[in-house]
């Protein structure tokens, strides 16, 4: 009983040392540090289909370099990007500033942003409805904490976290709102073209009935017949 003790505490004295190397998790073992996790992380949102879910509870300056790459991709390739994170008023008061503007920007690229109150603290990404992300890391603004996360490509089980997580009703209002707003922006379209359409009808008019009233006013001041009167304005304007 003794020896299992001491064993014990030896095992959790070297876990938390900083002497002890640290041993990196291969691909195979689904693990992944803060080092390993952002490439393999970026891989699978630039290889996404449909879908990309962040769930972060804080935003920073210091990863947002990274993601504003990532997100002009996914908007070229039509991949919709749902965030939920922290309200502004909740994150760290010296970061809220930053967060304010690195969301704004995030927005701007496309991104869904949906502030959760509450406290939230999970920390998940969920792509195409099929690979999930878990862990401890916090995605979007990580910087030099030591952290574990765990990829697992499963429809069932990343479907399930998002019900856990609530996030259903929240998804479908995203996409409803992005619709509206393309569906607005189609109509605005047709009805700019169609008011181009009567701009150019009017101006053709506009010109035919000026043509008209010269020929008209120059006839009356040139002896030519009527029948000649188009052919006699060119020549006098080419001679002049």
């Amino acid at each position: 009983m003794i020896a299992k003790t001491h064993l014990h505490s030896v095992h959790v004295r070297d876990k938390h040392s900083q002497w002890v190397p640290r041993q990196e998790p291969t691909s195979t073992e689904n693990l992944f540090n803060e080092q390993t996790f952002y490439p393999a992380f970026t891989k699978d949102m630039l290889a996404a289909k449909r879908e990309v879910i962040i769930y972060s509870p804080f935003v920073s300056k210091y990863r947002a370099d990274t993601f504003n790459r990532i997100l002009y991709k996914l908007k070229d390739t039509n991949v919709e990007v749902f965030i939920f994170t922290r309200p502004v008023e909740e994150q760290d008061l010296c970061l809220r500033k930053q967060a304010r503007e690195v969301l704004s920007h995030y927005e701007e690229l496309g991104a869904n942003i949906f502030y959760l109150q509450g406290s939230i603290h999970e920390k998940v990404a969920i792509i195409d409805q099929e690979i999930l992300w878990e862990g401890s890391l916090n995605i979007l603004s990580q910087r030099t904490s030591r952290e574990m996360m765990r990829r697992v490509s499963d429809r069932d089980l990343a479907m399930q976290v998002v019900r856990y997580l609530g996030l259903n009703r929240m998804l479908a209002d995203g996409y409803r709102q992005k619709y509206e707003k393309l569906y607005r922006s189609l109509m605005e379209g047709v009805q700019r073209k169609r008011r181009i359409s009567w701009k150019t009808i009017i101006a053709g008019l506009t010109a035919v009935v000026a043509v008209w009233w010269i020929l008209n006013a120059v006839s009356d001041m040139i002896p030519f017949s009527s029948t000649d009167t188009v052919f006699g304005l060119v020549k006098l304007l080419t001679l002049r």
